[in-house]
């Protein structure tokens, strides 16, 4: 459920009573948003490069919902959550792939990628400007040393 509110007039407040006779008060201007969560459990993957082995818990969305987990919980690492999402991801390196739990998410299988990194227009103009200007200092600095050659050997 979306509650939003907005004052209508710039020098009136308004009043939101709830039961137990809870005031909210809110000034001219005020907007007010509240946005219902639905609770999710970790998924946990197990992650493997060479002999390193690392146990991924992704997708949940309780700041502590790892905690339970003894793997989790002996770690001085906390929880994150990217730029505009509603869940976190926390991992931890582990020494046997029987130390990290098994839950919603599988032990093994390829990660999708697809769809996640979006190119931003802005972003590659720059690059290929940058790019331009390095490639003309190079150009000036290379023509620069010619012809400074050419002045000493005449």
């Amino acid at each position: 459920a979306v509650l939003s509110l907005r004052a209508s007039r710039p020098a009136s407040s308004h009043c939101v009573t709830q039961s137990g006779g809870w005031k909210l008060l809110f000034g001219s201007g005020t907007k007010l948003t509240i946005e219902t969560r639905t609770p999710s459990d970790p998924s946990y993957y197990l992650l493997e490069k060479d002999s390193t082995q690392a146990c991924l818990a992704t997708g949940f969305s309780a700041y502590n919902a790892t905690d339970k987990e003894p793997l989790f919980n002996q770690t001085k690492s906390s929880p994150t959550r990217i730029e505009h999402e509603a869940t976190f991801d926390k991992v931890v390196l582990v020494q046997n792939a029987t130390d990290c739990p098994s839950g919603k998410g599988s032990a093994s299988g390829e990660c999708a990628t697809e769809g996640f990194f979006e190119t931003d227009e802005k972003i590659n103009f720059l690059s290929l400007t940058i790019l331009g200007l390095r490639v003309l200092f190079l150009k000036s600095v290379v023509f620069n040393v010619i012809m400074t050659l050419r002045v000493w050997m005449s």
